[in-house]
């Protein structure tokens, strides 16, 4: 699965993870190690990664690669462009 880094904390190596298949995040916990020969993960991180799925919840198993780093932009910035509210105009009448 492809995904993106929304948020990550490298003092406590935990993470959430925007996948490809716009299905529920997935949990990037401690016990995941980076491969080897990659810098830290980070936000905005472009990862390949398994997951194990339960009652709903995705948890990253293993990292297989790390990508590119989305430098100078907000994942969730971008992210937020796929479900723009509907701006249109609504009549409400009022009696």
């Amino acid at each position: 699965m492809l995904g993106i880094i929304l948020w990550y904390n490298a003092d406590k190596s935990v993470g959430l993870v925007w996948c490809e298949d716009q299905g529920p995040l997935a949990f990037i916990g401690p016990e995941v190690v980076a491969p080897e020969g990659v810098g830290r993960l980070q936000r905005g991180s472009q990862i390949w990664f398994d997951y194990d799925e339960a009652n709903g919840f995705r948890t990253v198993c293993r990292i297989e690669e790390v990508g590119v780093v989305m430098g100078g932009v907000d994942p969730a910035e971008v992210l937020s462009n796929y479900d723009k509210p509907d701006t249109r105009s609504v009549l409400r009448v009022v009696a």
